[in-house]
């Protein structure tokens, strides 16, 4: 398998990477240098580096001249001179020591600077929701985009966002910094050591470079895209691995009820052998490399006695010009040699990062997709659908399909609605909708500020219960530890005073799906600002008790909300009523959009023909062919 093939197979094309690289270079370069916290910072670091690098060249090019005295003392048993050369050696050791060390930790702190602001600019970028940046979105409430992370997901082309960001910035800016110092020291020791080199013997000054730059080419074309490609697919490969034991960490529970350990090993021996197999393949192509490249190290030994030996065997050179001559060449040779491994590196960390930025400077919302009309409702309106057609979002697996076609719809300041139809049917997609999370065409119309999304499954994260209590915000310090007692005792978990307001634990894990729940409606009366909810069956693991106590807090606390749900009992907790349904799964879906009591008479309808159709099937039970 050709390189170009294997490339292709991992989405590597060959034209668009190198262009999205580069730029993805100038703009890094330029956000490091660029940041008003740490610019000037990073600039003096990478002069602080120049400058230590300058010095260290010129001490080596002072060292290969004392190493050529001391050699031609050797040769002469001239003891004084030899005793000289020995302390300009030691005095030459005691100079570079130091500027070697501040060299390293120089570098060490630019590239700490750098990852700091690049891991700001990603995790910012990744994180926060996109500013509008049209006239007609600018100063309406409504959310003109998802958020870049759940944009990601929808699209399914990114993998392993997270990974990208905290792993692959700090490999980048460790290979960036370390490249950085090569191209300096290179350019610095061939402007050094070239003219040494050619003062000595200008055939082997010629033959010299000439000899490394044809090292660099054969090794470059030989290997350097193989190692690239074998080492992204590595990289691919490892991320697929954690993702399968992270997948399993979440879903603990659910594997040990199904007894799923060894299903779970066995894709994790799969995955594991696939990572395998991309490291032997990388582990040939590194040995190869590694062959050829010591093999060109170890025929320099003959180099340089080939062209300067005539000329001491003829006396027109010192002994110590062969030293100093091979001393040259050897740090012409190290500086002109790329480092391929570290270099296909950097590489392969240029290009997912430049994907991840590409993907994150993207607009928001596909044009397959439509547009969100982001305009505030009128006084006496939450929530408003005009001719909204709704299709799923773009997908690299899933083509996309129309959910719903020109609905109309509004609630009222007092109302609430329950969206009510068959599993699948896209209720929650409706939801996404009005939250702003898939783009549509038509308008919705809604106070973005003012509205609380309520899932089946709450938010849980690690920390304390003040801080799960206040979720959203940001600042949770000044809020009052007596009104968040209240509140707890108002969802009945007065339980949770006890554990304490400033415990941090695992409350995913400690709480039952029932109690995040009520977690969740404590949220909502927490926040003030609060007038509407979309709820998506917020209360599905919660007792008709609780049930009927969180609607009725609910009830006082807003203007009025929307429900998704199955169970009868949400019925009496709204005035109104969305009704999808489709009579085969290839059907448009029909909509209704009734009052409490006609949506009620229609369930009875629909249960009265159920029970004739199954009191039919039973008396009267169909023929069987003899």
């Amino acid at each position: 398998m050709t390189a170009a093939v294997m490339a292709e197979e991992l989405g590597i094309t060959p034209s668009r990477p190198v262009d999205s690289i580069w730029k993805t270079v100038a703009r890094l370069v330029k956000l490091a240098l660029a940041d008003p916290d740490r610019g000037w910072r990073a600039i003096l670091l990478s002069c602080s580096v120049f400058v230590l690098l300058l010095g260290e060249v010129a001490a080596a090019g002072r060292y290969s001249v004392v190493q050529k005295n001391l050699i031609t003392a050797l040769q002469a048993k001239d003891k004084a001179l030899f005793h000289r050369g020995l302390r300009n050696v030691g005095r030459i050791i005691l100079c570079i020591s130091p500027i070697i060390a501040l060299r390293e930790y120089a570098a060490g702190v630019l590239g700490m600077n750098c990852r700091t602001s690049l891991t700001a600019y990603f995790a910012r970028k990744y994180l926060m929701p996109q500013k509008p940046k049209s006239d007609s979105q600018a100063g309406t409430d409504q959310q003109a985009a998802p958020c870049p992370y759940y944009a990601l997901t929808l699209t399914g082309e990114i993998d392993n966002p997270d990974q990208r960001i905290c792993q692959d910035v700090g490999h980048l800016v460790t290979s960036g910094v370390s490249f950085a110092q090569d191209v300096v020291r290179t350019s610095l020791s061939i402007l050094t050591f070239a003219p040494v080199l050619y003062s000595i013997s200008p055939a082997a000054c010629i033959g010299g470079i000439a000899y490394a730059v044809t090292g660099t080419v054969v090794s470059a074309r030989s290997f350097g895209r193989l190692l690239g490609v074998y080492q992204l697919r590595s990289l691919q490969r490892e991320a697929h691995l954690r993702y399968t034991l992270i997948r399993v960490r979440e879903h603990a529970e659910s594997i040990a009820f199904f007894e799923g350990g060894a299903a779970e090993f066995s894709k994790f021996h799969g995955g594991f052998r696939n990572l395998l197999e991309a490291l032997y393949q990388s582990v040939l192509v590194a040995t190869g490399y590694s062959m050829l490249n010591r093999t060109f190290h170890w025929a320099t030994f003959a180099v340089i006695p080939m062209l300067v030996g005539p000329a001491y065997l003829d006396g027109r050179v010192e002994f110590g010009v062969i030293s100093q001559a091979t001393m040259a060449f050897n740090i012409i040779l190290e500086a002109s040699l790329l480092r391929l491994e570290s270099l296909s590196d950097l590489r392969v960390r240029l290009q997912r990062l430049a994907q991840l930025d590409d993907a994150l400077s993207l607009p928001p919302v596909s044009p397959t997709t439509g547009a969100m009309a982001g305009t505030i409702p009128t006084d006496g309106v939450l929530l408003r659908f005009e001719a909204v057609t709704l299709r799923t979002p773009q997908h690299k697996d899933v083509r996309p399909k129309v959910l719903f076609e020109d609905l109309s719809f509004e609630v009222l300041e007092g109302q609430s609605l329950l969206i009510s139809g068959a599993s699948g049917i896209g209720k929650s997609s409706l939801l996404r909708a009005a939250a702003g999370l898939w783009g549509v065409a038509g308008s919705i119309q809604l106070q973005r500020s003012e509205v609380f999304f309520m899932p089946q499954k709450p938010y849980m994260f690690l920390g304390s219960l003040r801080d799960q209590l206040l979720y959203p915000q940001v600042d949770t310090s000044s809020a009052s530890s007596t009104r968040l007692e209240e509140v707890l005792r108002a969802v009945n978990l007065e339980e949770l005073i006890h554990v304490g307001l400033e415990e941090v634990k695992d409350w995913a894990n400690i709480l039952s799906l029932g109690q995040q729940q009520r977690i969740n409606f404590a949220r909502v009366l927490l926040q003030p600002s609060i007038r509407f909810a979309l709820m998506d069956e917020c209360t599905s693991a919660c007792d008709p008790e609780n049930e009927l106590l969180l609607y009725q807090l609910l009830q006082q606390h807003l203007r009025g909300y929307v429900s998704v749900g199955h169970r009868p009992s949400l019925q009496q907790f709204h005035t109104h009523a969305l009704w999808l349904r489709r009579s085969t799964p290839t059907t448009t879906t029909e909509i209704d959009f009734l009052i409490m009591q006609e949506f009620q008479e229609k369930m009875i309808d629909k249960f009265i023909d159920c029970i004739d159709k199954l009191n039919y099937g039973i008396l009267w039970p169909e023929p069987r062919l003899s």
